[in-house]
């Protein structure tokens, strides 16, 4: 739990501030014409005001995990146990010196590029 808060603690505001500029961005008029037409706010939400603003959630949601995923400063702090990647790092580097920590930032390198080529990936093939 103490990891999660950690994370979130730092990580939240890129996924809320990338969210509310998606959110800000969808004209009004098309939302107020929905009303107008007889959807529900519920409904103008699901068919407009979120598939408008999905980009922008998606990359503060991907924003968010790379800044989780790189923390370190907080979770020393607060959570050194269950050892995450970054705390891995840092305790191999500690007990056994640079060539240890660089095995293990080398995967972490090489696992943050893959999801990274496979986003951009996907990303292509939308458009």
């Amino acid at each position: 739990p103490g990891i999660i808060i950690a994370m979130l603690f730092v990580s939240i505001p890129f996924i809320i501030n990338y969210s509310r500029e998606g959110f800000e961005s969808v004209d009004v008029r098309l939302e107020n014409a929905a009303r107008t037409l007889g959807a529900s706010p519920f409904y103008v939400f699901l068919k407009i005001s979120f598939p408008m603003a999905f980009r922008n959630i998606f990359v503060g949601a991907v924003m968010t995990w790379a800044r989780a995923i790189s923390e370190f400063g907080a979770i020393i702090i607060i959570a050194y146990y269950p050892m995450i990647a970054t705390t891995v790092i840092y305790d191999k580097f500690l007990t056994t010196g640079l060539d240890a920590s660089q095995a293990v930032a080398a995967i972490l390198l090489l696992f943050c590029l893959i999801v990274f080529i496979l986003l951009r990936l996907l990303i292509k093939k939308k458009k």
